[in-house]
C-alpha cells in the first residue's frame, strides 16, 4: 500500500521536494495508516489531533492514543480541544457540520506547506452515493477530490479494506469511533447497507467508481475551463454581458454562474443556479442572493450589488441651498446669466432649467409610482419606469433624484430636464440642479 500512496502523491504532484506536511490524525484506521505511510516515505511530517470533546472518555482515549503513537514514532504532535457544542449553539449548524468547520479551521492555522487528510477511495465512493441520493451535478459524482488548495489526500486511491489489511500486516492498532458503528447518520447507512449491496453485484465496485470518477473529473474540468473563458469574454466594467452569458450552453453557463456566486461568497444550490441562469437569459429582473445582496439584470448586464434603499425621500427647496440626500451632495443654485459660469464651474454634474417656468413649491425627491416626464427634443411623454429601464441600472433606480414642482417632474438625475422648463435664448433666470459625488 505504501507504493500505491507514493504513486498517488506523484501523480497529483501533492508534495514538492522540501515541503512540510501536516498529518491530520484522529487515531482511526485511515489516519494512522496515513501517518505510517508518510513517515515511511520520508516526508517532513508533523501531526495534529483535534479533540471535539463530544464522546466523553472515548474522546480522551483517542487523544491519549495519538500522543502515545506520535511519541513512539518521534513525530511532533499538536493537540487542540474545540467546543463543538458551544459553537453549534451559537451558529445554528449541525454537530457534524460544526465539528468539521472547527477541525479545518485548526488545520488551516498550521504553518506546514501541505495538509494531509486521510480520506480514502471508500470515503469518496460513499460521498458520491450520498450526493447522488440528494441530487448533484457532475462535480458531486466525482466524490472527494485528491487535492484542494494545500489540502492533499494521499489515501484517495486506497480502499478501507486495503488500509485495515495494511495495519494488520504492520501489527499496528487504532481506535474506533463508536458513532461510526451506528446508523444515526446518512453516511453510515450508505456505508453499512448501500455499499455492501453494490459490492454484492460487483466486488470491485469501489475501483469501478474510481474509473468513472476520473472520467467525470476530466469532463468537468473541460467544462469548467469553458466557463472561465465565457466569464472573461462576458465581463463588463460593472458585471457580465447577459447577451454573452445567456447565449452559452446551459452546462457552461451554469458553471459560470457558480463561479460568479463563489466570487461574491454566496451559497448556492441547484434551484439558485437555475434562477441565475434564467435571469441571465431573460436579461431583466433581480434575485435576492443573501441579506442585502442581489443579482440584477438590466441594460444588457448581470450585476451583483447591494441595492439602494427603496424608501421615498424628499427635501423642499427654498432659494440657494446645499444638502445631502441618498448619499449624494445636492446643490440648488438660482442665478442670472451673468453669474452662471462662476456659480457652476466647481459642480460635478448639473441640469439647467428656466427658473421662471417653474410652478409652485420645488422639491428634490426620489421616484413615485406614475411619475413621468416630457424631455427636451423627445416629442413625447414617458413614464420614469420606461426611462429607467432604458438608462438606469436596476439596483440604482431607488436613489435616482428628481427635481419637481407642483405640476410634476422637472428634471431627472442622469437623464435630463423637462421640455416645459427648458432653457432657451430668452431665459433670464436659471435654476441649476447640481448633484455631487456619492458621500463615502
Amino acid at each position: 500500500m505504501i507504493d500505491k500512496v507514493r504513486k498517488t502523491i506523484e501523480e497529483y504532484l501533492m508534495i514538492k521536494e522540501g515541503e512540510s506536511v501536516l498529518c491530520c490524525l484522529s487515531g482511526g484506521a485511515d489516519s494512522v495508516a496515513l501517518l505510517l505511510c508518510l513517515s515511511r516515505l520520508g516526508y517532513d511530517i508533523r501531526a495534529m489531533h483535534i479533540n471535539h470533546c463530544l464522546r466523553g472518555e472515548e474522546s480522551d482515549r483517542d487523544e491519549r492514543f495519538c500522543r502515545e503513537l506520535c511519541n513512539r514514532l518521534g513525530i511532533d504532535l499538536t493537540v487542540e480541544r474545540v467546543d463543538v457544542k458551544g459553537f453549534c449553539a451559537r451558529s445554528g449548524c449541525s454537530t457534524e457540520e460544526g465539528a468539521r468547520k472547527l477541525r479545518y479551521e485548526a488545520f488551516e492555522r498550521s504553518d506546514c506547506d501541505r495538509i494531509a487528510t486521510a480520506h480514502t477511495l471508500s470515503d469518496s465512493f460513499e460521498t458520491a452515493l450520498f450526493n447522488l441520493a440528494r441530487g448533484t451535478a457532475v462535480k458531486g459524482l466525482c466524490g472527494i477530490p485528491p487535492l484542494r488548495g494545500r489540502i492533499i489526500r494521499p489515501l484517495i486511491g486506497c480502499t478501507r479494506a486495503e488500509i485495515e489489511e495494511f495495519l494488520s500486516e504492520q501489527g499496528q492498532d487504532f481506535v474506533t469511533d463508536s458513532t461510526n458503528l451506528t446508523d444515526d447518520y446518512s453516511r453510515n447507512r450508505i456505508r453499512h447497507a448501500v455499499v455492501p449491496a453494490l459490492k454484492s453485484i460487483n466486488p470491485e465496485a469501489e475501483q469501478a467508481f474510481a474509473r468513472t470518477a476520473r472520467s467525470l473529473h476530466m469532463d468537468d474540468f473541460c467544462l469548467g475551463k469553458e466557463a472561465e473563458d465565457l466569464l472573461e469574454k462576458a465581463r463588463t466594467p460593472n458585471g457580465w454581458s447577459t447577451d454573452i452569458l445567456g447565449s452559452a450552453r446551459w452546462s457552461v453557463m451554469s458553471r459560470a454562474v457558480v463561479m460568479i456566486l463563489k466570487e461574491h461568497g454566496v451559497s448556492y444550490d441547484n434551484a439558485r443556479i437555475n434562477e441565475m441562469c434564467t435571469l441571465a437569459r431573460g436579461g431583466v429582473g433581480r434575485i435576492c442572493l443573501s441579506g442585502e445582496l442581489y443579482a440584477f439584470a438590466s441594460g444588457g448586464e448581470l450585476r451583483i450589488a447591494v441595492p439602494d434603499p427603496e424608501e421615498e425621500r424628499e427635501v423642499a427647496v427654498t432659494g440657494d441651498c446645499e444638502f445631502e440626500l441618498c448619499g449624494k451632495r445636492i446643490s440648488v443654485v438660482i442665478t442670472d446669466k451673468s453669474q452662471l459660469e462662476n456659480k457652476i464651474h466647481r459642480m460635478f454634474t448639473y441640469i439647467a432649467l428656466d427658473y421662471d417656468k417653474i410652478k409652485g413649491e420645488i422639491l428634490v425627491r426620489t421616484r413615485r409610482s406614475g411619475d413621468s416626464i416630457r424631455l427636451q427634443e423627445r416629442g413625447c411623454t414617458k413614464t420614469l419606469k420606461k426611462l429607467f429601464n432604458e438608462k438606469i441600472p436596476l439596483e440604482k433606480r431607488a436613489s435616482v433624484l428628481l427635481l419637481c414642482d407642483r405640476e410634476g417632474v422637472l428634471a431627472v438625475e442622469g437623464i435630463g430636464a423637462a421640455e416645459r422648463a427648458a432653457v432657451t435664448d430668452d431665459t433670464r433666470k436659471f435654476l441649476m440642479f447640481c448633484i455631487g459625488k456619492n458621500i463615502p
